[in-house]
């Protein structure tokens, strides 16, 4: 095994933070193993070691040269500058000062190992000789020792030989493991993942197979490393959003909703909105906490207060802009004790929430909360929900056709069937090549989806129609008698049959108003 000695170890890296080329490595975990340098020191590198402290000192400010006595136990220190503010004592990686690194990696004192494991799964840097191995380091032995082929195996490549030892190295050196975990897990979040993701066998045989690097370098993480590294990655991003926001010149304004997931947490959305050190608008979620208690003004303000002292921006706090809650007058009142306002004064009205509250009204008429309130959300309509709909004029009949149409099969297909025939019959060849259209299915009282299910209704009415004359023809078929000819005493006619429950020429003109009127929202 080629292994750098404590003396000559810092000099892994050449003057522009690259790796020198060594000979041939005999192991697959220790791919870089640098050359000796001459001891003597030239101008040139006297220079440039200048220049590396001063980006040292420029990416720490307040920190000084360690006073205390160094710990020479750890050949980490080699690798490491040795820094401290006050009783903060750390070790700063030299490869990444020396290779620019953006965040270059730093470790308490006291965190030697995970300096050693810094070092060798970013720099591919293994103990000396008789020294302590980091972990990453034990584990790359392990899987050697269990006869897992390494790089160059796998590419059949005579690391002997310069051209094929420059190759392995190569692809080795190009592969970034700390890149392809923060991919992994950026894609996670944003594809919305269960962390388990990361853990699929055929994911993981994919990563395989398009890199060997993935699984040799144990790159694949578990999903509770994806929720650790979510979660640092939100500490550290957090630090810089605090930063923005303490030196905005101006106020901070905040509004915070409350929802519930749907896998029952009580979430409150909390947002801000700021002009940047350049005057430009900008917004930012600064929290989304739980809310396991009774949703009282008190606790929903316990939660906005700890989110906001969480951002030292206390004394940069202007307006809230809020719903018409009452939960939410009593909160601005205990806010605006703890920040020294008046919370009514500093309270606004969510211009949405009032759009919202009076295209509500224009749908299901006065007092559309309770009508909400005694819908249990399921998808299939029970009768007495069925009836309340019926009761709210044409919105809510329209509204239980094209969900007993969404939770019929027979109807669904019906629906298209009478479209495809109507298309067919046409001339014009792009009429023919139409598609049928589905219903659109509201969502309970959200006004806007009412808006698309009433425009799609709009242009379906000639074939729902039709729709529901065969079937109520299919039906009466279904349920006559062969031997009387009269319709079976045990016979239910579908709902959407009942002359009470069918849109007349009259609702339909109301619901193209409806659908005008609130095309201006």
């Amino acid at each position: 095994m080629s292994i750098l000695s404590d003396s000559d170890a810092i000099t892994a890296v050449d003057d522009d933070g690259n790796f020198r080329s060594s000979p041939a490595p005999s192991t697959a975990f220790t791919p870089f193993s640098p050359a000796r340098r001459s001891k003597s020191t030239s101008p040139d590198s006297t220079t440039k070691e200048r220049q590396y402290e001063e980006s040292l000192w420029r990416r720490f400010p307040g920190f000084t040269w360690s006073q205390r006595v160094r710990d020479t136990n750890s050949w980490a220190w080699e690798y490491g500058y040795d820094i401290q503010k006050g009783n903060d004592r750390k070790w700063v990686c030299k490869i990444c000062i020396r290779k620019n690194t953006l965040k270059p990696k730093t470790f308490t004192s006291t965190g030697i190992q995970n300096t050693l494991n810094h070092l060798y799964d970013d720099h591919r840097i293994c103990a000396p000789e008789g020294k302590t191995k980091s972990a990453s380091q034990l584990r790359a032995e392990g899987r050697k020792a269990k006869g897992q082929s390494t790089i160059a195996e796998l590419m059949k490549l005579d690391t002997n030989k310069p051209r094929e030892q420059a190759i392995a190295n190569g692809f080795i050196k190009n592969f970034d493991k700390k890149h392809f975990q923060r991919l992994l897990m950026e894609w996670i979040v944003e594809a919305n993942l269960s962390f388990e993701t990361a853990e699929h066998d055929k994911l993981r045989k994919i990563f395989a197979y398009l890199n060997p690097c993935v699984k040799l370098c144990d790159a694949n993480l578990s999903a509770t490393s994806i929720r650790g590294k979510i979660v640092a990655s939100y500490e550290q991003h957090k630090t810089k959003v605090m930063e923005v926001l303490q030196s905005s010149p101006g106020l901070i304004h905040v509004s915070f909703d409350g929802w519930r997931s749907g896998n029952r947490h009580a979430l409150y959305g909390i947002m801000c909105f700021f002009q940047d050190e350049k005057n430009k608008p900008r917004k930012i979620v600064l929290g989304v906490p739980e809310v396991s208690t009774r949703h009282s003004g008190t606790n929903i303000a316990a939660e906005v207060l700890e989110i906001i002292g969480s951002y030292g921006i206390k004394n940069k706090i202007g307006y809230f802009t809020l719903d018409n809650a009452e939960n939410n007058d009593s909160a601005m009142a205990v806010i605006g004790g703890e920040l020294g306002f008046d919370g009514r004064k500093r309270r606004g009205r969510c211009f949405g929430h009032i759009l919202n509250l009076s295209a509500k009204a224009l749908l299901f008429g006065s007092n559309p909360e309770a009508f909400e309130n005694q819908l249990s959300g399921a998808a299939a309509l029970s009768e007495t929900e069925h009836d309340l709909w019926r009761r709210r004029g044409p919105v809510g009949k329209l509204h239980n056709l094209v969900v007993d149409i969404d939770r019929s099969d027979v109807l669904s297909y019906l629906l298209r069937g009478v479209q495809q025939a109507d298309m067919d019959q046409s001339i014009d060849p792009r009429v023919r090549a139409r598609k049928p259209l589905n219903i659109v299915v509201d969502n309970d009282t959200r006004w806007l989806s009412q808006l698309y299910m009433i425009r799609r209704a709009i242009k379906l009415r000639p074939y729902l129609d039709v729709m529901i004359l065969k079937h109520k023809q299919a039906w009466e078929q279904d349920n006559r008698s062969k031997r009387t000819g009269l319709m079976r005493r045990s016979a239910v006619q579908p709902r959407i049959c009942l002359s009470e429950n069918q849109l007349s020429n009259k609702d339909w003109d109301v619901l193209e108003h409806l659908a005008t009127i609130l095309g201006f929202y």
